[in-house]
């Protein structure tokens, strides 16, 4: 963890120093992010009074979230960083399906982050369009809280999930003026490295929890990311 972390830094240095002295150019606006999760459950769920849970809480296999949110996307010269943040307003319908009728999730809190750091090219430079093409590491943060009733149980799902990867960012921009422009683009990343990926539910008085550290496995994500907006380049 130490060495990934000091890599991280001295990429981000380097990035920096590049934004500084290059040509440079934001673009930001609303987005939409469609994040899949797989993981296999090898650890032994508690009693929880009734089978069908806990069977449904150790075959949560995939998890997935579709969410608006906003994006940032700076370029200069090669380099390129990209960040975007959503807000899943929307649970997993199918997570207890088997344990009676399907129960509506509260949503608590959430969010998903994604984060891009890598190099390009940017193409037509010298026009009023310009499309650039990157690929980079990536970065996932993804946090949740969710409650429901499941027959006059108290039902939390808590999770966390931390994983680096590869990704690969397209952006077109159009200048109506030397600087001001509009921009659409698509970036998408899979993460294979989990740093933390960890689950906890409580049911009742019982908690149950599980992560990368322990009895989560074949831990893979994958993140879609659109996004649209006002572009300046300088």
């Amino acid at each position: 963890m130490k060495h990934k972390k000091m890599v991280l830094v001295l990429v981000l240095s380097l990035a920096s120093a590049a934004f500084a002295f290059a040509d440079f150019a934001i673009s930001f606006g609303p987005a939409f992010t469609s994040y899949f999760v797989h993981s296999k459950n090898e650890g032994d769920v508690p009693s929880f009074g009734l089978a069908n849970l806990e069977n449904a809480v150790k075959g949560l296999a995939n998890e997935s979230n579709n969410a608006a949110g906003i994006a940032v996307d700076m370029r200069a010269s090669f380099f390129y960083l990209m960040a975007q943040i959503a807000f899943p307003g929307k649970s997993h319908k199918d997570l207890f399906n088997n344990v009676g009728s399907t129960p509506s999730f509260v949503k608590k809190t959430a969010v998903i982050f994604d984060l891009q750091l890598g190099g390009g090219y940017t193409f037509f430079k010298e026009s009023r369009f310009n499309l650039f093409v990157g690929g980079g590491l990536g970065l996932n943060a993804v946090s949740s809280t969710e409650t429901a009733t499941i027959l006059g149980l108290d039902v939390s799902y808590k999770k966390l999930d931390a994983m680096f990867g590869l990704g690969a960012n397209v952006l077109a921009s159009f200048y109506f003026t030397d600087m001001i422009g509009i921009y659409g683009g698509i970036a998408d990343t899979f993460y294979f490295v989990p740093l933390n990926v960890e689950k906890t539910f409580k049911v009742g008085g019982t908690s149950f929890n599980v992560s990368n550290k322990d009895k989560l496995k074949d831990i893979l994500a994958n993140s879609v990311n659109l996004k649209l907006g006002l572009s300046l380049r300088f």
